[in-house]
């Protein structure tokens, strides 16, 4: 299903096929507002993450299995279940070795999601939750290829199903699940994952991180690495990396800027750490997330058509 969709490095572990759509934020303080969408089959133990976004990005998985590990849990899904990354949550998910997932993503910004939310029953930390079918998703993602332009009427459509997603969720929710595994980590790196996630800052670093907790920083670092199965530094640098993503995507802050706001030195920092993890400049990344990405060469036609038939087939 879905073998067709473009290819794109991301980081992590292992390698997903992926469709993305961005929009740039253009207006403040709207309600309800499109971030990004897409799709992806991911190869067997991709990984994501950990990362930081200021958006509601949903996933609705449409087949496989993999892992989603919050600070406090992690949760096991697979085919309808669907997984919620909230704004400035800390989230790290994870494709199965011997079934990875495919998934779609919807991200919407603004005060009414919450709002939306509470009214359909979720609690405001849920994280998964299952819905009886994933057609009705495939169609709305399907829907977005037609408004691309950038111009003010599809930033309206845009706009239009990102609370269309929403009323097909209340529609098609099937169960909110409130209750994960507990993670098998120590009360120190809690914490530290807690200061990094509440206190979260351009210039955090490992050293602030263990005097903020009052821990040995050479302690904290190599008991972080035995849980985390990454440096302490390292986590810092890919939340960094994520937030300059976002900002990349989805403002016309120039790369200096965002450089300063994500807490690297300089514009050329970013830039080279950029590239060793992207495979591509920040510029290059952001001239590839100001509409739809598609690294096959096949025309977008032909792809939603296959999007289609591909719901036409689920229908039969």
């Amino acid at each position: 299903m879905l073998d067709w969709i473009a290819t794109s490095n991301v980081e992590g572990v292992g390698m997903e096929h992926s469709l993305f759509l961005g929009s740039k934020t253009k207006r403040d303080g709207l309600s309800l507002a499109f971030s990004y969408c897409g799709i992806s089959q991911t190869q067997a133990g991709h990984s994501y993450g950990p990362s930081l976004t200021d958006s509601w990005v949903f996933h609705i998985i449409l087949s496989g299995t993999g892992e989603v590990h919050t600070s406090s849990e992690t949760y096991h899904l697979g085919s309808h279940d669907g997984f919620l990354i909230h704004p400035n949550d800390i989230t790290r998910y994870e494709a199965s070795q011997d079934t990875p997932w495919a998934y779609l993503w919807f991200a919407m910004k603004g005060e009414a999601v919450p709002q939306y939310l509470d009214e359909m029953g979720f609690p405001h930390d849920t994280v998964a939750f299952s819905v009886d079918q994933s057609t009705p998703f495939l169609r709305i993602l399907s829907s977005t290829l037609y408004h691309a332009s950038g111009s003010i009427s599809d930033e309206l459509e845009l706009n239009a199903l990102a609370n269309h997603f929403l009323s097909v969720l209340s529609r098609h929710l099937n169960s909110v699940n409130q209750n994960g595994s507990p993670n098998q980590l120590s009360d120190i790196v809690k914490r530290a994952i807690s200061v990094i996630r509440n206190e979260w800052h351009p210039g955090i670093s490992a050293g602030w991180v263990s005097k903020r907790i009052n821990v040995d920083r050479s302690y904290l670092s190599r008991l972080f690495h035995k849980e985390m199965n990454m440096t302490l530094k390292s986590y810092i640098d890919r939340l960094r990396l994520s937030h300059a993503r976002d900002l990349l995507g989805m403002t016309d802050w120039s790369v200096a800027e965002i450089a300063a706001e994500c807490g690297f030195n300089n514009e050329e920092a970013l830039t080279r750490s950029f590239h060793d993890t992207q495979g591509v400049t920040p510029t290059e990344f952001r001239h590839s997330r100001n509409g739809i990405v598609n690294n096959l060469d096949i025309g977008i036609d032909f792809l939603r058509a296959a999007f289609d038939a591909d719901i036409d087939r689920e229908n039969e």
